[in-house]
C-alpha cells in the first residue's frame, strides 16, 4: 500500500470493488463516528439492494458461500468506511472489533471458518491494520434471511 491509497486503489490490486453503499433498512444509521472510533453497523451479504446470500448455512447455504457472503459483508463495511473517511484509506488505525451473526441450525459449529471470510478480507486490503478481536455466532434466523451479518468497530484518525 502507498502513503496515497484509496480504498479503491487497494480493492483494484485484489481485484475486488466495492458495492454501493447500501441503505439502512430501519431506523439507524449505518456507521456512526464517535471520536476516534467508528462504528458500522450490521452489513448482510448485500451488492446494492440485492442480497446475495440468503439461508442457514451448513444446510441450504455451503460454509464456502457462507464465508463468501462474509466476505461481501465485509466489503459493505469498507464501503461505508471509505465514504466516511472520504476514500483515504490511510486514516484507518486499526480494525478493532468485528462480530459476527450466521444463520445456522443449531447442530451448526463451523462459526469461526465462516467468519474467517470477513477477517481475511480485512486483513487483505487494510494488512497489519486490519486484525481485530472477534467474536462469531449463529442465530436461527436473520433479517431479510440473510446468510451472515457483520459488524465492526474501527480506530481511525
Amino acid at each position: 500500500m502507498t502513503d496515497r491509497s484509496t480504498f479503491a486503489d487497494r480493492l483494484a490490486e485484489l481485484s475486488l470493488e466495492l458495492p454501493p453503499a447500501s441503505v439502512p433498512r430501519g431506523s439507524y444509521l449505518p456507521a456512526v463516528r464517535s471520536g476516534n472510533h467508528v462504528q458500522i453497523a450490521g452489513q448482510g451479504p448485500r451488492w446494492g439492494s440485492e442480497l446475495r446470500y440468503s439461508g442457514k448455512v451448513g444446510d441450504e447455504v455451503s460454509i464456502e458461500d457462507g464465508q463468501r457472503a462474509a466476505q461481501l459483508c465485509a466489503l459493505n463495511i469498507l464501503s461505508h468506511l471509505s465514504r466516511m473517511l472520504n476514500g483515504d484509506i490511510n486514516r484507518v488505525v486499526q480494525v478493532v472489533r468485528v462480530a459476527g451473526i450466521i444463520q445456522c441450525s443449531s447442530s451448526f459449529t463451523e462459526h469461526a471458518a465462516v467468519m474467517n471470510g470477513a477477517s481475511d478480507l480485512l486483513y487483505a486490503v487494510l494488512g497489519e491494520r486490519g486484525l481485530h478481536a472477534r467474536i462469531a455466532t449463529g442465530s436461527n434466523a436473520l433479517p431479510s434471511g440473510m446468510a451472515v451479518e457483520v459488524e465492526a468497530t474501527i480506530e481511525v484518525r
